[in-house]
């Protein structure tokens, strides 16, 4: 049985390495620099606005882990061990942030299908198209109770 836990900014230090290295091992290359450099440098007790973070655990195993920066205006991604995906597990991730957080933004690289395939299944709103950091067109998503105008405003437009 697959569980959804938040991590709190108390845990954050003791299991940041294991989600650093969990992302470099499974994340398929396609976790970015910027982003890995986010999460080791995420701070704060509590954390910034709109920042929510959670791990899938199977038994104590780490299965997989979402994580949005200020809504995902800052950083946003998700990552799920091989084995378990097409199990439901990134579902049920994005299904606990946007019931955590009103709204969620994201980035998706154009080829990266079971990423797109996740979003749209859940929901989230291709609004615009974007050359994202690894120089791909990359599909801007929102979720929930998002707004382009938010998006645009931030400057990721």
């Amino acid at each position: 049985m697959i569980r959804i836990v938040p991590i709190r900014p108390t845990l954050l230090r003791r299991v940041r390495p294991l989600l650093l290295n969990f992302s470099k091992r499974h994340g398929d290359r396609r976790i970015t620099h910027r982003a890995m450099r986010w999460l080791r440098n995420l701070t704060g007790d509590p954390y910034p606005g709109g920042t929510w973070l959670a791990a899938a655990l199977d038994g104590r195993r780490l299965v997989g882990f979402i994580l949005f920066g200020n809504y995902g205006l800052d950083e946003a991604f998700i990552v799920v061990h091989p084995e378990y995906r097409k199990q439901a597990v990134g579902e049920s991730l994005l299904k606990a942030a946007l019931h955590t957080l009103d709204r969620v933004y994201t980035r998706v690289a154009c080829d990266n299908i079971p990423s797109l395939k996740l979003c749209f299944k859940e929901g989230l709103v291709a609004f615009h198209l974007i050359t994202g950091p690894t120089g791909k067109p990359t599909l801007c998503l929102g979720g929930g109770d998002w707004s382009r105008q938010e998006f645009t405003d931030y400057g990721l437009d």
